[in-house]
């Protein structure tokens, strides 16, 4: 086991502090679906500074996996918990925009450690790179996963994703039911023939390819928000159960089985037959975020659209009013 570094501590503490107060002063801005280049020209400028003020002790720590984590993990997490207990859905898309290039970007990197062991010079300056980007895609100025939606995801998979899902829509319930029991016991016997160092990334490539692929089906496909919701709430989730497995892993990681607790736990949030990043988001991240009370009131408006769909239009005005009537009549003492 690894010893505490108090110092990486108060640098990580000092970073987590910083990210949450500058929180209301970033949600001043509008979101621009990175259509303003005035502002990525800014952000550029802010970068090199910051790359050429900094003390390089300062660097190390802030542009290494945990400065990425913590600030790829910690303003979104928040964000994407008040974007699901508020009504209405462009938030969430908004945030799982954010997910889908985040995610994609931490999967596709996830070898830089191999790179950066084996060829030093090679990778030297990954981290301020991904540390940049991630901060690119998070802000609402430069709104960078925003514009990678619109440029990219948009225009070449949101056709195929919905014919796609025209194709199966019928069969989506089969599917599931296959996938939840085949797709189970077979990552588990794959996932056991693997060393124990290799383990890792099976845990991330089960965490992020086959979400990230339901996510982007989910974003392009409008008729139902839903699902939308639900990857939503497991993004916010896994990227938690990530971060706590990235630090767990310097002092526990070479216990054997640590991983394979982080893949049953990666199984149970995304599996529609346990639906555990919806308990888990709304029993602990919710409450944990102050939001309860916003999640009833999105539960109210989501039974209001229900109710919408299903009644006669003539009937709203009559029904919805018997409707308030009852749930403000005071409560009738039994005789």
């Amino acid at each position: 086991m690894r010893e505490i570094d108090g110092g990486k501590i108060v640098i990580y503490l000092c970073s987590v502090a910083l990210v949450v107060l500058s929180v209301p002063l970033v949600k001043k801005f509008s979101r621009t679906r990175g259509k303003n280049p005035i502002y990525h020209a800014a952000f550029a400028g802010v970068a090199l500074a910051l790359l050429g003020l900094l003390p390089d002790y300062i660097q190390n720590e802030i542009f290494s996996p945990g400065g990425v984590l913590v600030i790829g993990t910690i303003v979104p997490v928040y964000e994407s918990i008040v974007a699901v207990c508020t009504p209405g859905e462009e938030d969430d898309s908004a945030w799982l925009q954010f997910w889908i290039a985040s995610g994609t970007l931490s999967y596709c990197t996830e070898w830089i450690d191999e790179v950066r062991e084996h060829f030093p010079s090679g990778g030297e300056h990954w981290y301020e790179i991904e540390f940049f980007v991630t901060l690119w895609m998070l802000l609402p100025f430069t709104d960078g996963a925003a514009l990678i939606y619109d440029l990219v995801t948009e225009p070449y998979i949101a056709p195929v994703a919905q014919k796609m899902k025209d194709k199966v829509e019928g069969w989506i319930s089969v599917i599931l039911t296959m996938v939840n029991t085949s797709y189970l016991y077979f990552t588990w016997f794959l996932f056991m023939s693997f060393p124990e160092d290799q383990r890792r990334f099976a845990v991330v490539a089960v965490g992020t390819v086959y979400p990230l692929a339901a996510s982007t089906i989910a974003i392009t496909t409008k008729s139902d928000a839903s699902d939308d919701t639900f990857w939503l709430t497991y993004w916010s989730c896994f990227s938690l159960l990530f971060i706590a497995m990235d630090y767990l892993e310097n002092f526990v990681g070479s216990i054997r089985g640590f991983y394979s607790l982080c893949l049953l736990a990666t199984i149970y949030l995304f599996l529609p037959m346990f639906d555990g990043a919806n308990v888990v988001f709304r029993r602990v991240l919710v409450p944990l975020s102050g939001q309860y009370e916003n999640m009833l009131i999105r539960d109210a408006y989501l039974v209001r659209k229900g109710m919408e769909a299903s009644i006669p239009a003539e009937y709203h005005g009559s029904v919805f009013q018997k409707a308030a009537d009852v749930f403000v009549a005071p409560k009738q003492k039994a005789s």
